[in-house]
Order: C-alpha cells, then structure tokens, then sequence
C-alpha cells in the first residue's frame, strides 16, 4: 500500500484462529490512508498500524491480545471494537518510543463491545482493557465512545518491564455501563479529562490535518469532537 491508499466495504480475515497467536490482519505503513466500513477479523494482533498518518471510518475490528497496535499516527471514528474470548483481552498496545515522537491512537465515537455470537457464560468472563504500553510514551485516548460493561474498572493495564510515569492514557466524555472512571488506574500519564478544548489536539483536523488530504479520499469524517452543551 502506497501514500494516499483508500479502502472501502472490505473485509480482512486472517484464519489462523486463536491457539496460532500473533496472526496480524493487515501491515499498514500508508501515509494518508483511509479505510471506511472495512471489517478486519482476527484475534491476537489484529491489526498493525505500524507508521505514517491513517484514518479509519465505520470500521468494525475483531481481537483479543494487542489487537490495534503499532507506532502510527491515527484516528478511529464511530468504529465497533469486537472482543473475543481470551484470559487477557487489550484492545491497543501502542508504542510512542520517546518524547520526540508525535504519533498515537485516537478513538472518537467508538463502541467496545463483545463480539456477536458468544454464549452468555463466554460473555460473563470478558475482561477488557483499553490497552498498554508497547513503549513507555505509549498514547491513547479514547473520546465521545460508548463502554460495554465488559470493560474492567481498573481501564488500563501493563506492559511486563515497561515503565507507566511518561506514556499519555486519556477519556473523555464516554458513556455506557463500563464508562465509570472512579477505579481507573492511579499513574501519572492516565487522565480523565474534563474539558474538550484539553484534547482538542486529537481531532482529525489536528492531529491528522485531515482536511487537507481526507476530502480527496471520498472517506466521511468529522473534523472535529461532537460539541457538548
């Protein structure tokens, strides 16, 4: 996939089913890529965002372990998250290296949910977490989405040898029975942020300067957050 790569109504499956492990769906390192109402079925792994500015729209991912990472600068936008079942289920591991860097996930009007089909007792034991760090600047927010009960209270978890003080976690806004941040995680980098203008910064028009290439695409979006009254 090359600079300015368009996906629309496709869907990626990668077979290897859940006892093969890492198995990725999709590698992408496309700059200004966009995808719209794709499906990506996996498990651990998912999907690899691994570089470069990306956009994805109305899209529905399916994962258990690390299902969205990588090192790329991107937006997901009114997407459905898909668990399946596994001991430990984490939906981003995000790996922003250093300071320096400026990329990291953003997620706006997104749904975490279980995946359709499990038995009522698969269902009960999902624990999901919004993710953890690959690296030690690890960022992700998720802002205006919709959390399933299956989301565990604690939000977020670790990475073995990967030090919380520097990565930079945030909600904003979301809504649904696992939405309650009262026994999130205490670290430094985790914020629960109160006003939309602190995170303004991670809108497609910002963060992507989506309005100067997305319109080309043909991909909808919105440039910015929903405005709260």
């Amino acid at each position: 996939m090359g600079q300015g790569f368009v996906a629309k109504s496709l869907t990626i499956e990668n077979s290897a089913g859940p006892q093969n492990h890492q198995a990725a769906v999709l590698y992408n390192t496309a700059n200004q890529s966009a995808f719209y109402n794709c499906i990506f079925l996996g498990y651990q792994d998912t999907f690899y965002a691994k570089e470069n500015r990306q956009f994805y729209k109305d899209y529905k991912i399916y994962g258990t372990v690390d299902f969205i990472f990588g090192h790329a600068k991107a937006i997901f936008q009114d997407c459905h998250i898909y668990a399946r079942p596994e001991t430990l289920i984490t939906i981003t591991a995000q790996n922003r290296a250093s300071d320096s860097e400026v990329n990291g996930f953003s997620f706006q009007g997104c749904h975490v949910e279980a995946a359709p089909g499990l038995t009522p007792p698969q269902r009960a034991n999902l624990r999901v977490f919004l993710g953890r760090p690959w690296d030690r600047y690890s960022t992700v927010i998720f802002m205006q989405s919709i959390f399933d009960d299956i989301v565990d209270p604690q939000r977020w978890t670790e990475w073995p040898g990967v030090p919380v003080d520097h990565l930079y976690y945030a909600e904003y806004d979301n809504s649904g029975l696992g939405a309650d941040t009262s026994k999130r995680v205490n670290w430094k980098g985790y914020h629960v942020v109160k006003k939309w203008m602190e995170d303004d910064w991670f809108t497609v028009a910002k963060f992507l300067d989506g309005n100067s290439w997305l319109p080309e695409t043909g991909v909808p979006y919105r440039s910015g957050l929903r405005i709260v009254s």
